[in-house]
């Protein structure tokens, strides 16, 4: 997928209706190491490093899924985030998986702070882009 597909699918997260739970750990892998492994071996996956995160990002099921996989010097490590984007009956639905192997104060801060990030690319996005 292209990163420009990914950035029109982003846009139109304006129209999201809700947000995922963080609870969830279900991210299909039994581990972080697991699933990174896994992405590697697939040709669709987009990989990239922000702030010693790697990201990495494809379609799946006509969904949009972005990975975030914590750096071994993050306190939450070993850690994966799994968000996927979803379009049903017109707007724009964001579910949250993460699978974290950190202390419980670790893996809730994360989560925490991945919902804050869900929460400011919502509001970005409706500024820019209208809901």
């Amino acid at each position: 997928m292209s990163l420009r597909i990914l950035a029109t699918a982003v846009a139109l997260l304006a129209l999201i209706a809700t947000a995922g739970a963080s609870g969830n750990s279900d991210i299909g892998y039994p581990s972080p190491e697991a699933a990174l492994e896994a992405l590697r071996k697939n040709p669709d996956a987009q990989f990239s490093i922000k702030g010693g995160w790697t990201i990495v990002s494809l379609s799946e099921g006509g969904n949009i899924v972005m990975w975030s996989f914590a750096p071994k010097e993050h306190p939450a490590y070993p850690a994966a985030v799994k968000r996927i984007m979803s379009q049903k009956e017109g707007a724009w639905y964001l579910e949250m998986k993460i699978l974290c192997g950190g202390t419980k104060a670790d893996c809730d801060k994360l989560a925490a702070e991945f919902n804050e990030l869900n929460e400011r690319m919502k509001k970005d996005i409706r500024e820019h882009h209208g809901t």
